[in-house]
């Protein structure tokens, strides 16, 4: 439900101010502007009603977020089909045939196709038998036969016609995969002669550094060379070759991130051996994080995976592990290898802030992305791939992932692996 309502989202608050005022402002229009056969004051005023939460959205504590695309689909249903679909029943003048068609035509721009139809058939059943239940309502047959085929008309167009949400992310994965492509091509080249350069200074400064002695040996004037510029010379090499590792990997998680994992060829593997290779691997910005993971002594057991897959996906982890830890100030972080006789695992543990219950059905959605820089709030970050790419990755391999967390205390990424016997079956 999170992931048929994230495309709603930024429009909620509008949505719920110009629902709240318009429903009630227009019923003296309706009333006496251009009087309509029937009107009902309670009705709409209950409907306003239920769209003022919506416009309060900002204020919701963060509990209640859970249950949002409950209310959305909620306040939707009663507000659009079963309010204005019970009207028009009532009225079927041509204000309400027109308000009910452009009612559809903004349920459809709202939902999907499933959602939308899920809405509407509801809302206009609600409509229907309260209709029927009413006193002294007549039904103008003859209106409503010659309006149901442009209705069917506008509900098909408007199917065919909008862009759908799988179109939409598409659309977003191939200008990110171009991108990635581009910036891939623009840095490998400079990243590699910058390497280059890192080795020959570090190859030929040992000899410098001896001619230069020689040199204060037999007199010449040449400057003082410290200890302290000596350390901080080597220091600065080592920091070049770091970044440039660094900047690699962060372009082979992006563009594998990118792509479409695909038919990618599985072979067995161990974990304890991957993980490792992710843990050396691992672009650290610094000692102290590298300190900060802790690998469990024992367990390990065979899959069948890719390497490069197995590797990015704990490279994802482990920096949104350290990422958002870093933020809290506070953390450690824990990989433990657990052999099983159904499915084997791989944990990701860090004691960091947690991770909002209104936000975790959402983290594996591809392109949501959020860190949470101080309590109670929290900003959109990133590309939003990363995770969607865990989760394809070991879908991909007969897996799965799965997140628990509780706010300010822990998050826990479980990666489940079949057995390599049963995925050589499968």
């Amino acid at each position: 439900m999170f992931l048929r309502t994230r495309y709603s989202q930024p429009k909620m608050v509008a949505i719920g101010v110009v629902g709240s005022f318009c429903l009630a402002v227009y019923y003296p229009v309706w009333a006496y502007l251009f009087p309509q056969p029937y009107e009902n004051l309670p009705m709409r005023l209950v409907c306003s009603a239920t769209f003022i939460p919506l416009a309060l959205l900002p204020w919701w504590p963060r509990r209640l977020r859970t249950h949002l695309p409950t209310y959305w689909y909620f306040a939707m249903t009663v507000a659009m089909p079963f309010f204005v679909g019970y009207m028009t029943l009532r009225n079927a003048t041509p204000a309400w045939l027109m308000t009910h068609l452009a009612c559809v035509m903004l349920l459809m721009m709202l939902f999907d196709i499933v959602s939308f139809l899920l809405v509407f058939s509801i809302g206009s059943l609600l409509a229907g038998m309260v209709f029927v239940l009413s006193p002294e309502a007549h039904l103008h047959t003859q209106t409503m036969l010659e309006y149901l085929p442009l209705l069917l008309f506008g509900m098909v167009g408007g199917a065919t016609c909008t862009v759908s949400s799988t179109m939409a992310e598409q659309s977003r994965i191939e200008a990110l995969t171009a991108a990635s492509n581009n910036i891939a091509h623009e840095l490998r080249t400079p990243l590699g002669s910058l390497r280059i350069a890192a080795r020959a200074v570090a190859r030929f400064m040992p000899d410098l550094i001896r001619s230069h002695r020689l040199a204060e040996g037999g007199g010449l004037p040449v400057p003082e060379l410290r200890a302290q510029n000596l350390h901080a010379l080597e220091r600065s090499i080592g920091v070049m070759e770091r970044e440039v590792t660094y900047a690699n990997t962060i372009i082979d998680m992006l563009l594998l991130s990118a792509r479409p994992i695909g038919e990618v060829p599985l072979i067995p593997l161990t974990a304890r051996e991957c993980v490792e290779q992710a843990l050396r691997r691992f672009p650290y910005g610094s000692r102290a994080e590298r300190e900060r993971i802790t690998l469990s002594p024992t367990g390990d057991f065979r899959l069948l995976g890719e390497e490069s897959l197995v590797v990015h996906v704990l490279f994802n982890l482990l920096r949104n592990a350290l990422f958002h830890t870093d933020r809290a100030g506070k953390g450690d972080i824990g990989v433990f290898i657990e052999p099983g006789d159904r499915a084997s695992r791989i944990r990701v543990y860090d004691t960091g802030p947690g991770i909002p219950p209104d936000v975790v059905p959402r983290i594996f959605n591809r392109f949501y992305s959020y860190s949470s820089d101080s309590p109670g709030t929290g900003s959109i970050t990133g590309l939003g791939i990363g995770l969607a790419f865990c989760r394809a990755a070991m879908e991909h391999m007969g897996g799965g992932i799965v997140c628990r967390t509780n706010l300010g205390e822990f998050t826990e990424f479980t990666l489940t692996f079949p057995h390599a016997e049963t995925g050589d079956r499968q």
